[in-house]
């Protein structure tokens, strides 16, 4: 885990505040849409977080985050994610063999966009490893997973 350091000057304007430090790290998103039924969108919209959990679908994917540890590794917290509710529209073509709707169909899916980090040190055989993971467990014929260019992550030094 490569970490910079940046201790930025004190402001002009007040000579005595404390110099505000902080470390950047280098990593890489990926993105994972997750589809969850339409109750535990509801609940988790109304603030009940537990139904996560509970949800059979979503189960697949914790159990995919809490089993890898190069997802969500920030020091002293591990398993780190974020989850966006959202929806994911779709129309199934000739060939498919969709897990929700039919042929020539339009659908609508209850769907969390939920986002990890990976740290970009980690060698191309690990994290094609952990995406055929989540690409494994997820319910979809073809899931959307996407994987970032590396970016940096602020965090207090």
């Amino acid at each position: 885990m490569a970490t910079t350091t940046i201790t930025p000057e004190t402001a002009a304007e007040d000579p005595k505040a404390a110099p505000a430090s902080v470390r950047r790290r280098t990593v890489r998103t990926i993105k994972v849409y997750w589809p969850v039924a339409t109750a535990t969108l509801t609940a988790c919209a109304e603030g009940d977080l537990d139904a996560l959990r509970a949800d059979e679908s979503f189960a697949s994917l914790l159990r995919v985050l809490e089993t890898s540890p190069e997802l969500g590794d920030f020091g002293v917290y591990g398993d780190v994610f974020e989850v966006a509710i959202g929806a994911e529209g779709f129309t199934v073509r000739p060939g498919a063999r969709p897990a929700l709707g039919s042929i020539g169909g339009r659908f609508l899916s209850s769907t969390l966009a939920v986002t990890t980090h990976v740290d970009a040190a980690v060698d191309d055989d690990a994290l094609t490893r952990v995406l055929a993971r989540l690409a494994d467990a997820h319910p979809w014929e073809v899931p959307v997973i996407e994987l970032s260019a590396p970016l940096d992550l602020v965090h207090r030094a």
